[in-house]
């Protein structure tokens, strides 16, 4: 495990937007839904904020923020992306009007950046990645406990049937996402 200070930009984008539009998640809603998402190559990214590890995921809409606190607590949300034709889906006139490809792109910077550091050694140098601490290691780990819980719960009620269980929960995911909420 490695880490790195959130840069400016994106942790303001991060505090700023995203956090203000997570909903509450339910075990139930967690295990129906958002739990698939371990078994797929979906590129995906972890904040640790405020003792809660927040698991950033390059998803359609664009991007799945899911909350895990230490208390057990979750919440989520689907942010719009800022590319008109994210994930080959049809652009809408205020993506197309909004979009600034010169504009830095927050969310996949919060996806990426870890996710190449984690890869490859020159980007963990670059963007200052270092071994996490023991109380990094800690704090990820009781923000993380319920979740893990709930993985043993899954494999335990789906194991004689996981394909058509894999298929359900992505369809799931993508009815509750829909188009995403825009915040940029």
């Amino acid at each position: 495990m490695h880490r790195a200070p959130v840069p400016e930009d994106e942790k303001s984008y991060f505090v700023k937007r995203l956090l203000p539009t997570l909903c509450p998640l339910s075990d139930s809603a967690y295990m129906l839904g958002p739990a698939v998402i371990l078994g797929t190559l979906a590129r995906y990214s972890y904040i640790l904020f405020e003792g809660s590890v927040y698991w950033c995921i390059e998803w359609e809409p664009g991007l799945l923020v899911i909350e895990f606190a230490p208390d057990g607590y979750m919440a989520w949300t689907a942010i719009r992306s800022p590319v008109p034709e994210f994930g080959d889906r049809t652009p809408i006139q205020n993506d197309i009007d909004a979009y600034d490809e010169a504009a830095p792109n927050h969310q996949h910077n919060l996806v990426f950046d870890p996710w190449d550091a984690a890869l490859d050694e020159t980007y963990r140098e670059f963007l200052c990645f270092v071994p996490a601490d023991a109380q990094t290691q800690k704090s990820y780990e009781l923000a993380i406990s319920h979740v893990d819980s709930l993985g043993d719960i899954i494999k335990s009620k789906y194991s004689t049937n996981m394909d058509q269980w894999r298929k359900d929960r992505l369809a799931n995911i993508k009815d509750w996402a829909g188009e995403g909420i825009s915040v940029n």
